[in-house]
């Protein structure tokens, strides 16, 4: 008994989300096919028609090899892949902003067919305004939620277009820098500056003429060590932190390489600074 509710239930869902495919109301066809499958994973006509619904290639083309590899005898699977195999060998990405719409198979029983009404509405296309900046019409939308973006707000992504939300969301962990974490970055670049700056200024002042090269040698090697000692402490990294880490070393360093007047700690300073800024991308 609660198999046959479940099938009926996947059933209604699959036709509901046709239903609104053809309605051209992409997002609630995706939610329909969706909660078909959270029911059956593993339902072919739920996998061929969320395919239908998404417009980045490579995402049709995992749901549909989905749907062959657990039906292999699926000719309009086989077919739908094959045009979205053409258009990704063409250097394509993503699908039109309209709607394919597809024909109900013969031979299905009246009751699973869809409504007469449905198939003769004609796909509408809505007016929409982007999220962020609700005066801008834009037929844009995100790949991801769905909502509509402007031009200003697109950012891409293997995956299509991103809006801003979804592309930060998506953003390595170490990119993603928080206040607490740049004046962290800031405070360990500035303690260092002085430090480094202190002990390289008497190094090189005990060699005298040689110190110039010495400070070719070792200014991008503490540079280098400063970086692991972030990756170690904080592993932040990106534009907000290389600039930070910049400035701060460069504070720190300043005073020292201002009073000692040596032009060989002037060169360790710039090349360990260009070395972290270079090595925190």
């Amino acid at each position: 008994m609660a198999e046959s509710t479940t099938a009926g239930d996947v059933l209604a869902l699959v036709q509901g989300g046709r239903v609104a495919l053809m309605a051209g109301d992409t997002y609630t066809a995706r939610q329909r096919f969706r909660q078909a499958l959270a029911i059956d994973p593993e339902h072919v006509d739920a996998l061929i028609g969320l395919a239908g619904t998404l417009r980045a290639y490579r995402e049709k083309r995992e749901h549909l090899l989905r749907a062959l590899s657990i039906d292999p005898s699926s000719a309009e699977a086989r077919a739908i892949l094959a045009q979205v195999e053409a258009h990704l060998a063409a250097g394509e990405v993503l699908a039109p902003g309209g709607v394919q719409v597809r024909e109900p198979e013969r031979g299905i029983a009246a009751d699973a067919a869809l409504p007469a009404e449905a198939a003769t509405m004609p796909a509408q296309t809505e007016t929409c305004y982007c999220y962020n900046h609700p005066k801008r019409e834009t037929g844009l939308r995100c790949t991801s939620c769905d909502r509509p973006i402007c031009a200003d707000c697109v950012r891409q992504a293997a995956v299509g277009q991103l809006c801003p939300e979804c592309a930060r969301s998506r953003r390595p962990v170490n990119y993603k820098v928080s206040a607490g974490s740049l004046a962290l970055s800031g405070v360990i670049a500035l303690a260092y500056g002085l430090f480094a700056s202190v002990v390289a200024g008497l190094a090189l002042g005990m060699v005298g003429f040689f110190g110039l090269y010495l400070a070719i040698i070792f200014g991008p090697m503490a540079g280098e060590l400063l970086v692991r000692m972030l990756e170690r402490i904080n592993r932040k990294r990106g534009r907000s932190v290389q600039i930070a880490v910049g400035i701060c070393y460069g504070v720190g360093a300043a005073p020292v390489a201002l009073l000692s007047f040596s032009l060989g700690l002037a060169v360790f300073t710039v090349a360990a600074l260009v070395t972290v800024v270079t090595r925190l991308r």
